[in-house]
């Protein structure tokens, strides 16, 4: 899939910030089966894997909060994104942003 402009700027500006608050603390401790990251898919490394999945698909004029929170420090977040995007993913929080949040985004490509 080819990279999107505004893909990679939304990209490049959670990489910025993540470097500049560093890695989550304990995050490396997760991997009990002893596989590296780069070997696991994006899915098994994603931090909503370790939580609550209703967090993730609140109930209409729910909060987005909680899920929000917990995707700025994912490793994985532009992946989970564009998984969400070519997928058409209609429903909860994909890569740190809502429905509409995803739709604007493709409005703006198209």
């Amino acid at each position: 899939m080819a990279e999107v402009s505004w893909l990679s700027d939304y990209v490049n500006a959670s990489e910025r910030d993540r470097s500049a608050t560093g890695p989550a603390q304990g995050f490396s401790g997760l991997w009990s089966t002893g596989l590296e990251a780069e070997v696991q898919s994006w899915q098994e490394r994603a931090l909503c894997a370790e939580t609550d999945p209703e967090a993730f698909f609140p109930e209409k004029g729910g909060s987005t909060r909680e899920a929000k929170k917990i995707c700025t420090g994912c490793e994985v977040k532009a992946e989970c994104l564009e998984y969400a995007l070519a997928n058409d993913e209609r429903f909860g929080i994909w890569g740190g942003l809502s429905e509409r949040e995803r739709r604007r985004l493709r409005r703006r490509a198209g």
